[in-house]
């Protein structure tokens, strides 16, 4: 009877409705001095931020693309994130307030190329983010710079939840289990 009413309870413990949730951190450019622009995003676990510490590898998915103002662009995957860990609320993802400039690096994919952009407590307000691209462009032109500013946009975004059996069927299922538990009794 125990392992019996240890399914039963296993199988009412797994219906809940699971989720794999992460936080979207996407950038965009508001200003640039030569006329480009740097945009990009990346993801992170948000069970991974609840110690509240975003740390290098805690980023999936980083992509970035500088776009210079004649049209060329160069694209760059994540690199590394100075300081080694920021500190952020568990529940949104925003950084908190430190004091210091956090920064997140990205190197461009087939060339020499980097892309920098902080990650502080006010990265959400236009503006507000400093970045720097150099892009050597597959042409064999000169390396191009750029700097500018932009902004933070941070929103949680779920796969596909997991179904979670209707709670009349969840009624049933504990319906069975106790009846199945008094007719062993009995």
């Amino acid at each position: 009877m125990p392992v019996r009413l240890f399914a039963c309870l296993a199988l009412l413990a797994a219906a809940s409705d699971a989720r794999a949730a992460f936080l979207k951190y996407t950038f965009t450019t508001d200003s640039a001095a030569g006329g480009g622009s740097l945009s990009g995003s990346f993801r992170v676990d948000q069970a991974a931020i609840l110690d509240g510490f975003l740390s290098a590898g805690d980023i999936r998915d980083y992509l970035f693309t500088f776009t210079d103002g004649s049209g060329g662009t160069a694209q760059y995957a994540f690199d590394v994130l100075a300081p080694d860990e920021i500190a952020v609320n568990p529940a949104t993802g925003v950084p908190l307030p430190t004091g210091f400039d956090n920064f997140v690096f990205g190197a461009q994919l087939g060339g020499i190329g980097f892309v920098q952009t902080t990650l502080n407590s006010d990265a959400l307000a236009p503006g507000s983010t400093p970045w720097t691209s150099v892009a050597q462009l597959d042409d064999g032109s000169d390396p191009i710079f750029d700097i500018g500013a932009g902004h933070w946009q941070i929103a949680q975004e779920g796969l596909d939840p997991v179904p979670a059996p209707a709670g009349l069927a969840l009624g049933l299922v504990g319906a069975g289990c106790l009846a199945l538990g008094r007719l062993r009794r009995g």
